[in-house]
């Protein structure tokens, strides 16, 4: 006589696959939790790193075409959320504005009004009526005489130099007379990049700033250094928190730059650190600080338009 099982046994195994299907669940549950984070850490990382290639175009674009004798780069320490610091570039133009930015350089001497440069191919880069230009000398500073001049007129040519060969050329008639040798470079100075200049700071939304424009999210700190040889050996040995008269020192300088850039809050997760210290800017992390995963992004840069 066959035998069936009992309501007990049935029960019993209802009970006990219920566990087996309980631990499942638990086990798909958290790879695909961990899988998303990861796929959330990556696509983090991988912007920031993108963002820090701008940053990095910004700093070693400052003060093209900017007087040596000037400020064209300005520090705020410890001004910001979290601490942070910020940091404006006048005169930079070879990030998100390099199609604005027009330069170009002198074929012959002058010293008249009318200024002969090179043409480019693409007549949007080159000098229109109404632009304000200004010549840079061999020390890459401004030339004052005449300082900022104005085109007032443009026509093309064909320039002839000394070894015979045609050169697609630029008459600029402008509203000052220039004196300069062949070989130094004319650029456009273009609207507000060029001053009061382009700031990059935090907010207290701890979004990454570029002036009014969001570059990325989730940045909790922002920090700077500024750093000169001292001795002139050619490494940089002195770090402080704001920027030196680099105009004045005639030493070579550099600019070191931070960022940490987290997550968002991630359950079962907790950072290993219950503080940060960042430049000269510790700070401490709240339980709900310690949910979010982290990356430190640093590095120096020398803008190449500001050394001696």
């Amino acid at each position: 006589m066959k035998k069936g099982m009992t309501l007990v046994e049935i029960l019993v195994s209802l009970l006990i696959l219920s566990f087996i299907l309980a631990a499942i669940f638990t086990i798909l549950n958290l790879q695909t939790v961990r899988s998303v984070q990861v796929q959330k850490t990556a696509i983090l990382q991988t912007d920031a790193q993108v963002v820090l290639t701008l940053l990095k175009w910004d700093l070693g674009a400052a003060g093209l075409g900017y007087p040596m004798q000037d400020d064209a780069v300005q520090s705020q320490d410890n001004i910001g959320a979290n601490g942070s610091d910020a940091i404006t570039l006048r005169a930079v133009g070879l990030g998100f504005e390099s199609a604005n930015i027009k330069w170009s350089w002198l074929l012959a001497k002058s010293s008249t009004d009318i200024l002969q440069v090179r043409r480019h191919p693409d007549n949007d880069m080159n000098f229109a009526i109404g632009e304000v230009l200004v010549v840079l000398d061999v020390n890459r500073k401004i030339m004052n005489p005449p300082g900022d001049i104005v085109v007032e007129n443009t026509a093309n040519f064909v320039f002839i130099d000394q070894w015979g060969n045609a050169i697609p050329g630029l008459l600029v008639d402008v509203d000052n007379p220039v004196g300069a040798i062949a070989g130094l470079v004319v650029i456009r100075k273009y609207g507000s990049i060029y001053n009061p200049g382009i700031t990059l700071s935090l907010n207290a939304n701890n979004q990454l700033m570029r002036g009014n424009d969001v570059l990325l999210e989730n940045v909790e700190d922002l920090q700077f250094a500024y750093g000169i040889d001292s001795d002139g050996d050619g490494v940089i040995e002195s770090w402080f928190n704001n920027v030196p008269q680099f105009a004045t020192t005639g030493q070579k300088w550099a600019i070191r730059y931070s960022m940490v850039v987290t997550s968002r809050t991630m359950g079962g997760y907790e950072y290993p650190l219950n503080t940060i210290n960042l430049e000269n800017n510790p700070y401490a992390l709240s339980t709900t600080d310690k949910m979010r995963k982290r990356a430190i992004l640093t590095g120096i840069i020398a803008p190449a338009n500001l050394q001696p």
